[in-house]
Parts: C-alpha cells; sequence; structure tokens
C-alpha cells in the first residue's frame, strides 16, 4: 500500500468512527433504542441523503415511539425496515390462515354432523318404515334445522375466504413494498445494483432470448463536486432530474438503474454495437445539456459530463463478466480524465491483463 493510500485509508477510518458516535451520541439524546434499524434511520436522517426523513424525524420530538420511528423506516423504505415489514406481513399471513383452517374445521364438523342426522334417518326407515313415517314430521325438522346451520356456515366461511382473499392481496402488496429497500435506490426511486443484476441474468439466461444485450455503465462527473460545494440537497435535486432525463432516454422495455454514488447502469436488449453507441452518446450529451441550479444563484448553474463503458453480451454468457467487461471500459476512459464513450474490446481486456499485478496496492 502507498503512503498516499495509507493516508486515505486513515482519513476514510477515522470519517467512518465521526459518523458512528455523531449517530450514537443522536440517539442518545433523543432517547431512541440502540436497535439496528434505528442505526440505519438515524443515519440516514443524519447524512443528509434523505431530506424529508431527516424532517419528519425531527417532527417527532424527543423520545419518540419505536412505533413511530418504525413507520418512517417504512415510509422512507430503509432496508431494515424492509426485512420488518415482510416479517409483519408474514406473521399476519399465518395468522389469517390459522383463521381460515379454524372456520374449515368448524365447517366440515357442521357437514359431519348433518350426514350422521341423514344416514340415522334412512336407516330407520329402513328397518321400521312405518315407525320411520310416524317419526318423519319430527326427524324432517330436525333435518330442517340441521340443514338451515349448515347453510349459514357455509355461508359464513364463503364471506371469510372472500375477506381472506381480499386481505391476502393486501398482504402481496406489503410483501411488494417491503422488497422495495431491497431492489430500489432511496433518493431516485432507480432500481439498484441488485435489481440490475437479477434482470441481467434474466436477459442473458432466458431460454428465448437470441438478441446480443448492451450493458451501458456510466459514471456522471461533477455530481460529488457539487454534493461537497453545495450540499447533499442540491446533489439530490440534480440526481432528481438525471433519473427523469434517463427513463426518457431508453426504451420502456429496457432498464436503467443507479449502481453507485455517481453510477447508472443501463441494459438495452436486441441492439448492435452500433445502436448501443448511440444511445450511450444521446446520453451523454443530454447530460452535459443538463444545468443544475444552485441555491441563491439565479445565473449560475453547474453543469455535468459523462463517461460511459459498453459491453456487448450474447444469450448465455456470465452475467458477471459482462458487468466487469463494462467497468473494465469505463476504468479506461476515467484513467485518461475523459468523458465519451468507449466500448469493451478484447484488446482492453488483454491490457489489463497485461498491467495487473498481485501485489499491488
Amino acid at each position: 500500500m502507498t503512503r498516499q493510500a495509507a493516508a486515505n485509508t486513515s482519513r476514510s477510518q477515522t470519517k467512518s468512527t465521526a459518523i458512528i458516535l455523531k449517530v450514537a451520541h443522536s440517539m442518545s439524546q433523543l432517547g431512541i433504542a440502540a436497535l439496528p434499524r434505528n442505526y440505519e434511520l438515524v443515519y440516514e436522517a443524519l447524512s443528509g441523503r434523505l431530506p424529508q426523513l431527516s424532517r419528519d424525524l425531527s417532527a417527532l420530538g424527543a423520545t419518540p415511539q419505536q412505533e413511530a420511528l418504525d413507520e418512517l423506516g417504512f415510509k422512507h423504505h430503509l432496508i431494515a425496515h424492509g426485512a420488518l415489514a415482510a416479517d409483519r406481513a408474514r406473521a399476519t399471513a399465518q395468522e389469517e390462515l390459522s383463521d381460515l383452517a379454524l372456520q374449515l374445521r368448524h365447517s366440515l364438523a357442521q357437514r359431519h354432523a348433518f350426514r350422521s342426522q341423514l344416514d340415522r334417518f334412512k336407516d330407520r326407515l329402513a328397518s321400521d318404515p312405518v315407525a320411520g313415517l310416524t317419526e318423519f314430521a319430527d326427524d324432517a325438522a330436525r333435518l330442517r334445522d340441521a340443514a338451515g346451520l349448515l347453510m349459514n356456515e357455509e355461508q359464513a366461511f364463503l364471506t371469510a375466504l372472500q375477506s381472506s382473499a381480499e386481505r391476502f392481496a393486501a398482504l402481496e402488496g406489503a410483501f411488494a413494498e417491503s422488497r422495495k429497500p431491497l431492489t430500489r435506490d432511496p433518493v431516485t426511486g432507480l432500481p439498484n445494483r441488485l435489481a440490475l443484476s437479477a434482470r441481467l441474468k434474466t436477459l442473458l439466461e432466458s431460454e428465448g432470448e437470441t438478441q446480443p444485450v448492451a450493458l451501458i455503465v456510466a459514471s456522471v462527473e461533477g455530481l460529488r463536486g457539487i454534493a461537497e460545494q453545495h450540499g447533499a440537497a442540491t446533489a439530490e435535486k440534480a440526481l432528481g432530474k438525471l433519473s427523469t432525463l434517463f427513463r426518457k432516454s431508453i426504451k420502456k422495455s429496457d432498464f436503467v438503474a443507479r449502481v453507485g454514488g455517481q453510477e447508472f447502469a443501463f441494459l438495452c436488449s436486441d441492439v448492435t454495437e452500433e445502436n448501443a453507441q448511440a444511445i450511450a452518446q444521446r446520453i451523454r450529451q443530454s447530460v452535459e445539456a443538463l444545468r443544475v441550479a444552485l441555491p441563491g444563484r439565479a445565473f449560475t448553474a453547474e453543469t455535468l459530463s459523462l463517461a460511459a463503458g459498453i459491453a456487448m453480451a450474447q444469450p448465455m454468457a456470465p452475467p458477471t463478466d459482462v458487468v466487469q467487461q463494462a467497468e473494465l471500459a469505463l476504468a479506461a476512459l476515467r484513467a485518461g480524465s475523459r468523458s465519451g464513450v468507449l466500448v469493451y474490446s478484447a484488446e482492453l481486456g488483454g491490457r489489463r491483463a497485461r498491467t495487473y499485478s498481485p501485489h499491488a496496492a
């Protein structure tokens, strides 16, 4: 490890320690329980990445109830709270199934009782038709009452089934919501790296897929500087503009994800290398035409640039290889401090192999 790298690592560790201490101090002051999900919530509130979460937490005041904290976590799709929401949904589903099983057993017991009365009536008629006829009126009344009770039970069970179907539909929605923090970027609402990996795997391993797939990994240069000089809120507004721009820049069947602080990835299916380059160039030009308004400066705006690495993949290609190739093309561009677009090639891969050293820092 070089001296500069060691210094950078030391600064990073010092900064991480300071953040942890700040979170712990804030939790202690507010009287918030030392639960892992609460650490995440307070950290996100203090980081400035989610301004609305910061305001919502402040509105709770001192010693907020855990239930209120959890509601904030659900509202802002935090990862730990997503797992909690899934656990709650599973518990509710289990209770619902237990209630249905109980009602089903009760309904079956009523059916069995009605069947037993019919069997006894039939046996009496078979053994002594005359005696059976004299008792027919009494038995018919009992059978009528039993049939009415059975019909009421059946109707109640049907109503319970309909109600359960509605609740299970709501639970399905809750499960979907609980998965959002795992697959969505909380700032832009775009899919994240996990979602990208799943989508790429599906595309490449689909039996019916015969067309090439392009993976574009892009870095938006200038975002970090905006955050450092003008604050996280200004950077978030820029990210919001970028996410809207990116969604409009691709087909509905294509895919865009935020995979890092200033990195984004695009999946385009059924395209040639030339098509992929044209798409990346169009996105780059749109980003460079974007103007980021600065707080308190009506006539001054920041600009951004974009560097993009492209990897072309045939069906059944290993997804990890495709990602590495696109990232290698992007790294080659950034190493030269250049914006623009570069397609991965075997020559580029060979250059990486020649320059690799297992003892490098």
